[in-house]
């Protein structure tokens, strides 16, 4: 009886020793390729850039800036990784730092607008679309690192 629960509890080990490797397995394939963030950033760029070209543009920067092209940076992030995941809900940590950086991107959006046309103020929202860019890598890879730890760590 001794025997069949030890070889059991060996049989266990094995298996969670197995879940665990396949986990940094996949914690270590969760990194998007280097151009991905800054792809992302640029696009939403695009957008907020958009408005200051002129009003017939927006339209546009809006279609191919934040849905377009993110859905293309994604598609190809997701086939060169081999690793397709919500990165942005995945873990408690990601969600933080998504809720920030939407408040941000939100922010920056109504200071754009209120600047390029409350206060006339010409490219600002290219120059909030700039700022846009940068957190968007920022966070970005913020929220990746935090998906990867969390992966490894198994929460």
């Amino acid at each position: 009886m001794a025997s069949s629960e030890s070889s059991q509890s060996a049989a266990a080990r094995a298996a969670l020793d197995n879940v665990d490797a396949a986990r940094r397995q996949m914690a270590s394939r969760l990194t998007s390729p280097w151009w991905y963030h800054p792809g992302i950033g640029l696009s939403f760029g695009l957008a907020f850039a958009s408005a200051t070209i002129g009003w017939e543009y927006i339209p546009y920067g809006v279609i191919i800036g934040l849905t377009l092209l993110p859905t293309v940076l994604t598609t190809v992030a997701r086939r060169v990784t081999g690793v397709s995941i919500d990165r942005y809900r995945s873990t408690p940590s990601a969600r933080w730092s998504v809720l920030v950086y939407a408040l941000l991107f939100v922010v920056l959006a109504g200071a754009g607008i209120a600047l390029q046309w409350g206060a006339d103020l010409r490219w600002a929202m290219a120059g909030c679309g700039a700022l846009v860019f940068v957190l968007t890598v920022y966070f970005g890879r913020r929220i990746e690192a935090a998906l990867v730890r969390d992966a490894r760590s198994g929460t």
